[in-house]
């Protein structure tokens, strides 16, 4: 009988061993970074923030900058496109914003502007001020 018990024992040990280090793999496989600073402890678990750092476009001049400064107005180029009910605006790498205010921009659509306004990044949505054509 006393065999049993600690057969009994050692097979719940080993399944939550089992238990455990398939919980670790399975997190390892949501989030494969290895950087040192994000890492969480939880038990005999390693957990791993992921990491969602945007990584600045050197291509991109008139593209604002993060922080205090996205809250004044920044001039962006590109050029009017319909995309389904709404104007966006293409610029040179091809993202698109969208611009907040179409009857402004139905009348550019298809022609290369300068657009003036406030860009909420997390939206992509520029709050536009001004559209200017840009003659060639």
């Amino acid at each position: 009988m006393r065999n049993r018990n600690r057969a009994i024992a050692l097979e719940g040990a080993l399944a939550l061993l089992t238990f455990t280090l398939m919980l670790g793999v399975a997190a390892r496989a949501l989030y494969p970074q290895s950087d040192q600073s994000s890492i969480v402890r939880a038990g005999a678990l390693t957990l791993q923030e992921p990491q969602n750092k945007p990584s600045p476009d050197p291509q991109q001049p008139d593209a604002p900058r993060p922080g205090p400064q996205a809250d004044k107005s920044t001039v962006f180029t590109g050029m009017i496109v319909r995309h389904g009910a709404d104007f966006v605006l293409r610029d040179q790498s091809g993202k698109l914003y969208r611009l907040d205010a179409p009857s402004k921009a139905e009348q550019y659509e298809g022609k290369p502007v300068k657009v003036t306004g406030r860009l909420e990044e997390t939206a992509r949505l520029i709050h536009v001020e001004n559209i200017e054509e840009i003659t060639t």
